[in-house]
C-alpha cells in the first residue's frame, strides 16, 4: 500500500513536514521527471528548474499559501524551490510536446545530469529497441451520480496510467490546514495534490487531454488547479477554481460532489468546456468530448491511442441496467476488454522505463461515507484497500 502522510498547520509548516517526512520518495519524482524532461525535451534539470521558476508569478497570483508550501517541502527535504516548483509544473513542462517523442538531446542533457549529481533511477536510458509505445494517452474515468448507485451518494472512480517506476514515489497525503476541509490525495511525492476528495464533499479526477495551443504561455499548474479545487468548501467554489486563470496545457478535471453534482472540466488554453452526466452516470478518457474543446485539440492516431476504446468501454460498463456499487466501480477500473487496448494497462517489458505506460493505480471514492478506495497497482494484480477520510 501507498505509504500515508498527514501535514497540518500553516502554509509553510505543512510544506515542512511534508519535506521532512518523505525526501527519499522526492528524490525519486525528481529522478522521474528529470530523466522525462531530457529523453522528450532535451532539458537538463537545471534548465527545467529555471523554467518551472518562470511560474513563481502564476503562482503569487493563483495559489500564494501554496507557493508557500513549496517552499516548505523544499527546505524540509533539503532540496531548492526549483526542484518542487519543476515537479508541480510537471505537466506544463512537457506542454506541446507530442507523444512518442526522443529529443536528439537527450543523451546530453541527462550526462549533464549525471555531472550535477541529479538523482537518477537505476536504468535511466532512452529505448533503443525500436519499439513505439501503442497507447500515447493515460487514465479512464469513470462516475455517477445518486440516482445511478447502491450507496445512493457520489462515486468518482479511475485509473492514474503513467510511466510505471513513478509508482514507487506514490503517496497519501492528508492536509489538515486551519479554516479548510480536511484533504485526502493520492499524489506523486513532492507534488501538492492529485486525485482526492475532502470532508466537504468533494472529489476530483484527472485525463490528460492535449491541444493545438498547449505549451505557448505560463498558466494554472494543474496539479495546483486540483489542490485548490479540494480546499473549497462547496461544489461552486470549486468550480469557480477552473476559471482563476488560464491553463498553460489541457486536461480534464472531474469535479464530484457527495450530493450530486457531476461535471467533466475539458480545461485547453482557450478556455473551460463543461461535460455532464447522461442518466447519472460519466465517462472520460484523453479525448474532448465537448465540440468546441473538440476542435482544438491535437489530431488523434486512432493506431496509437486506445483513448475512444475505454471511453466507449467504461460507458458501457456504467449501462448495466442495475444501480452501482463499489464493486462494480473497481470492476471497471480491472477491465481488459479489447486487452491490450484497455482499461486496465499492463507494462509491456520490452520498452524503456520512461515509455512503459501502465496503470499505476486504481482509486475509487464513495463520497456518502468519505472512504477512498485505493488498488496500489495494476488494479487487476491486488485488493482494493479502504482508507478513510
Amino acid at each position: 500500500m501507498f505509504p500515508e502522510l498527514t501535514i497540518v498547520g500553516g502554509p509553510y509548516e505543512r510544506g515542512y513536514q511534508y519535506g521532512a517526512a518523505v525526501p527519499h520518495l522526492i528524490a525519486h519524482s525528481i529522478a522521474s521527471y528529470a530523466r522525462l524532461f531530457a529523453y522528450r525535451r532535451g532539458l537538463d534539470w537545471a534548465d527545467s528548474q529555471t523554467a518551472a521558476m518562470g511560474y513563481l508569478p502564476v503562482l503569487h497570483e493563483v495559489a500564494p499559501d501554496l507557493l508557500d508550501e513549496m517552499r516548505g517541502i523544499a527546505d524540509g527535504a533539503s532540496r531548492q524551490l526549483g526542484d518542487i516548483l519543476a515537479l508541480n509544473v510537471r505537466t506544463e513542462l512537457m506542454a506541446g510536446v507530442g507523444p512518442g517523442v526522443i529529443h536528439p538531446g537527450w543523451t546530453a542533457a541527462r550526462m549533464r545530469n549525471l555531472a550535477a549529481g541529479v538523482p537518477v533511477h537505476p536504468d535511466a536510458t532512452a529505448s533503443d529497441s525500436g519499439i513505439a509505445p501503442f497507447d500515447d494517452g493515460e487514465c479512464t474515468t469513470a462516475a455517477a451520480q445518486p440516482s445511478a448507485t447502491a450507496t445512493a451518494t457520489t462515486i468518482l472512480a479511475q485509473t492514474w496510467d503513467w510511466a510505471g517506476d513513478q509508482r514507487a514515489a506514490c503517496l497519501l497525503l492528508r492536509v489538515r490546514a486551519p479554516g479548510e476541509p480536511e484533504i485526502l490525495t493520492m499524489t506523486e511525492a513532492g507534488i501538492v495534490a492529485k486525485i482526492g476528495m475532502n470532508s466537504a464533499g468533494l472529489a476530483v479526477g484527472l485525463n490528460l487531454l492535449r491541444s493545438e495551443t498547449d505549451g505557448r504561455d505560463l498558466g494554472m499548474p494543474v496539479h495546483v488547479l486540483l489542490r485548490k479545487m479540494l480546499q473549497a468548501g462547496n461544489f461552486a467554489q470549486a468550480r469557480a477554481v477552473a476559471d482563476m486563470a488560464p491553463a498553460a496545457s489541457s486536461s480534464c478535471v472531474t469535479l464530484a460532489s457527495a450530493t450530486g453534482d457531476l461535471v467533466s472540466l475539458e480545461i485547453t488554453p482557450a478556455g473551460v468546456a463543461e461535460v455532464l452526466p447522461q442518466g447519472g452516470v460519466l465517462a472520460h478518457a484523453n479525448h474532448c468530448l465537448d465540440a468546441a474543446a473538440a476542435s482544438g485539440e491535437c489530431p488523434i492516431n486512432p493506431a496509437l491511442s486506445t483513448t475512444r476504446e475505454r471511453h466507449d468501454r467504461a460507458w458501457d460498463l456504467l449501462h448495466t441496467g442495475a444501480a452501482l456499487g463499489i464493486a462494480d466501480f473497481q470492476a471497471i477500473l480491472r477491465d481488459h476488454h479489447g486487452d491490450p487496448r484497455c482499461i486496465c494497462r499492463h507494462p509491456d517489458p520490452r520498452l524503456a522505463p520512461v515509455d512503459r505506460g501502465e496503470s499505476i493505480c486504481g482509486i475509487v471514492m464513495d463520497l456518502g461515507v468519505q472512504i477512498m478506495y485505493v488498488a496500489p497497482d495494476v488494479p487487476c494484480t491486488v485488493e482494493f484497500t479502504a482508507v478513510a477520510l
